[in-house]
């Protein structure tokens, strides 16, 4: 167990101290999803066991082929994807600006548009 909490360390210290931030939500009831990078794509990477972790564009730089990563996020229901929102770690370390997809807001032009 310590050297997998010394491996997130790692991880989480080569993300710079520019681009991490504290969470600014609680992140602990978030499950951790963790195992061997095996790829990695525009948007996230693909780990050993076929998992698709989706990341912040953030984290996209400090994650490094045949290594461990562990993340916090939501996990699909339906498929083997995460969506990662923090680097598990002691505090798990967040992007610097929220990175949550958004939507359509209550007053914009897109949300009161009909879609065929």
């Amino acid at each position: 167990m310590k050297k997998f909490a010394f491996a997130s360390f790692v991880l989480a210290m080569s993300v710079s101290a520019a681009e991490a931030a504290p969470c600014v939500y609680d992140m602990t009831p978030l499950p951790v999803t963790q195992g061997i990078v095996s790829g990695i794509a525009p948007t996230g990477v693909k780990l050993r066991d076929g998992t698709t972790i989706i990341l912040p564009e953030e984290f996209l730089a400090g994650v490094r082929l045949n290594r461990r990563l562990a993340v916090r996020g939501l996990v699909s229901t339906t498929t083997h994807t995460v969506q990662a929102f923090a680097l598990e770690g002691n505090p798990p370390v967040c992007p610097s600006a929220p990175t949550i997809p958004r939507g359509p807001f209550a007053g914009s032009p897109a949300y009161d548009a009909i879609h065929p």
